[in-house]
């Protein structure tokens, strides 16, 4: 070692993230080591020394004078991952002004902040290197410092001219992309924006700058991008390979996430691009339509049809897959039934299955005859209750096909998990249309089958299923089980309106709060709860929309409801509340707007379940609007 840094600070009086910074010399002299692993492990030292979890330190200054000169020497290896490096430390500050300063205490907040702004400074100090880079025989430099310069938008003189006469002379593919990008990102915050020139930039003949300019101009809020721009995305998404792999723009999140995440703003270049990549389908391009469609809420109506076909492809892994992305498609199913029909007879059980599931959800009575086969002979891997509980409004011609079944459960193919739970989960959506059922119901309560799940379509029959408490109240107690005691509770509070003997067993379990489907039960039960309300805690989204629905006290509760307002399911119960309490609920209108109105899909979930749930969320959203400002979601 020469030690040719230890004379550039006073190290031992400078800290790093591990204390005095006395080691930094001998870090810094190996990174400029004939050894590329040498560096490569120094570099990772500094990584944690010099830049530690977003923090820089006092000896950061000097350790980035050191690095511009490694980085400047065309023999250094790493070089692009100096910059990396140097890139972090630039953007250290703008994460750090973010944090509170009760998250601090020695140092305290402001000590923090000014390291970060004077690391800042030291690496814009640099800029006339970084912009010599951009002339490096290396193309790998060239490509990462403009990395660098783009954390520098505000630099005086403007970085911009030359990042653009560097990118317009630029040979190398993945370099001159590069450029493009840092133009996007510098610029997007400004008045005047070089649109033309970046839509220059998207008729280039290498792919790779295509796509960087449709970012850019995406960054710059530019909707509209025209067709080839939106291919050239697509494109470079689907390349097996890439001037961008491994460049200091994708590497958090790859190529593919950083071309993806680019369009997380504007749904319509989303959507066309996974429409357009199914035009040459793979499993790939079908899930990723899947993925779009559970994002953004103009997704399904859009992508469904181009999904449809692709049911008469000859390949049936891409069959089984397009059937298994629509039948998560919500609603807009209904779309693309009549492709879906044809396939109900499928050799092959999940195409046959998924099919099924998808006309099932959306109550096309086509399918009647193949849910009742299933009942009778379970061959197909899909959901009977969600096929079973969408065909509600067709009960009357599947009584006979499910009391036979219920008569005798059949195993099924396991793919929904117990068929016997899948169906009466599925009856339970039917309430009162599985009257007719009641006897069969009981009969499994007797026979100890399904206990839980029978006593949940119970419950949904309300009042009507008076005849079932006495085998209900069979299962009270531990000595049956939790989920068998607690569920018969439930059905009996909510057949009889009685709580005061459902309670005594499960008192425990609503003490340490109500879970979603408890808060449910609970809501649905209205004035009925008026027993478990002690127990509850009415300043928690649960507790208040429980109490607001079965007392009507809407002083006590409405800033906890308006506080609770959100896309779960909890928050659905405070929208419902407050869409009930009207106008004095004003203050809740633009939260309960964003959920009614907004492009994203909000529900979270099961990906089976995300689309339709949000559908609902919306309605009772847009209906707890109406009532609330008075007027029609055309009037807003």
């Amino acid at each position: 070692m020469s030690g040719r840094f230890g004379d550039v600070a006073d190290w031992a009086g400078l800290v790093h993230a591990y204390g005095p910074a006395a080691d930094l010399p001998d870090t810094l002299e190996r990174v400029a080591s004939d050894d590329a692993a040498v560096v490569e492990r120094a570099l990772y030292d500094l990584s944690g020394s010099i830049y530690h979890q977003g923090w820089v330190y006092p000896a950061t200054v000097p350790a980035v004078g050191v690095l511009y000169e490694l980085v400047s020497a065309p023999g250094t290896h790493h070089r692009p991952q100096i910059l990396r490096l140097l890139s972090d430390i630039a953007g250290a500050l703008w994460e750090l002004e973010e944090h509170d300063e009760d998250e601090y205490d020695e140092p305290d907040l402001a000590t923090v902040l000014t390291w970060a702004r004077d690391a800042r400074a030291a690496v814009e100090e640099g800029v006339p290197t970084l912009s010599s880079l951009l002339d490096d025989g290396d193309p790998s430099v060239r490509a990462a410092a403009p990395v660098v310069l783009a954390d520098f938008p505000d630099h005086e003189p403007d970085l911009v001219p030359r990042l653009q006469s560097a990118a317009v002379a630029e040979d190398d593919a993945g370099a001159a992309a590069s450029m493009v990008l840092a133009v996007g990102d510098m610029c997007c915050e400004r008045d005047e924006r070089p649109l033309d020139w970046l839509r220059e930039r998207g008729a280039d003949r290498r792919r790779e700058v295509r796509a960087a300019a449709a970012v850019a101009l995406l960054w710059c809020e530019v909707d509209d991008l025209d067709d080839d721009l939106l291919r050239a995305v697509s494109d470079e998404i689907q390349a097996p390979e890439s001037a961008l792999d491994d460049q200091l723009w994708v590497l958090d999140g790859g190529r593919v996430g950083f071309f993806t995440s680019a369009l997380d703003l504007h749904p319509g270049a989303q959507i066309g691009l996974a429409r357009d990549a199914l035009a040459v389908p793979d499993t790939a391009a079908v899930h990723r339509a899947g993925q779009v469609m559970r994002a953004w809420r103009a997704g399904p109506a859009e992508l469904l049809p181009a999904l449809a076909e692709l049911l008469g492809n000859g390949e049936t892994e891409v069959v089984k897959d397009a059937a298994w992305e629509i039948k998560q498609g919500g609603p807009d199913i209904s779309l693309v039934a009549d492709a879906l029909v044809p396939l109900l007879d499928h050799q092959h059980d999940l195409i046959a299955g998924s099919a099924l599931e998808a006309l099932g959800r959306v109550g096309d009575p086509r399918c009647v005859s193949a849910l009742a086969a299933d009942l009778a002979e379970p061959r197909l891997s899909f959901h009977p209750s969600a096929a079973l509980g969408g065909m509600s409004a067709h009960a009357d011609v599947l009584l006979d096909s499910v009391r036979e079944f219920l008569s005798d459960p059949k195993k099924g193919t396991g793919f929904g998990g117990n068929y016997l739970n899948s169906v009466l989960a599925g009856l339970a959506a039917w309430g009162e249309r599985a009257l007719p059922l009641l006897p069969d119901l009981i009969s499994l309560l007797e026979r100890r089958k399904g206990v839980p799940f029978a006593a949940r379509a119970l419950a949904a029959l309300g009042p009507s299923a008076a005849d079932a408490v006495p085998a209900l109240r069979g299962y009270l107690g531990r000595k049956h089980g939790p989920q068998n005691s607690e569920n018969a509770a439930w059905a009996i509070w909510r057949i009889t309106g009685d709580g005061e003997e459902p309670l005594r067993f499960l008192s425990g379990t609503l003490r340490d709060g109500p879970d979603d489907e408890d808060a449910e039960r609970l809501f649905d039960l209205g004035p009925a709860a008026a027993p478990a309300l002690p127990l509850l805690d009415e300043t928690t989204p649960a507790g208040a929309a429980i109490v607001q629905h079965a007392t009507g006290e809407t002083a006590r509760t409405l800033p906890h409801l308006v506080d609770a307002v959100a896309a779960t399911p909890t928050g659905m119960l405070a929208v419902r509340c407050l869409g009930d309490i009207g106008a004095d609920a004003a203050a809740a209108v633009p939260d309960i707007q964003q959920i009614a109105e907004s492009p994203h899909v909000l529900a979270d979930g099961p990906s089976t379940e995300v689309i339709a749930t949000d559908r609902a969320y919306q309605a009772i959203a847009a209906d707890a609007l109406a009532r609330i400002t008075g007027k029609a979601a055309d009037e807003r």
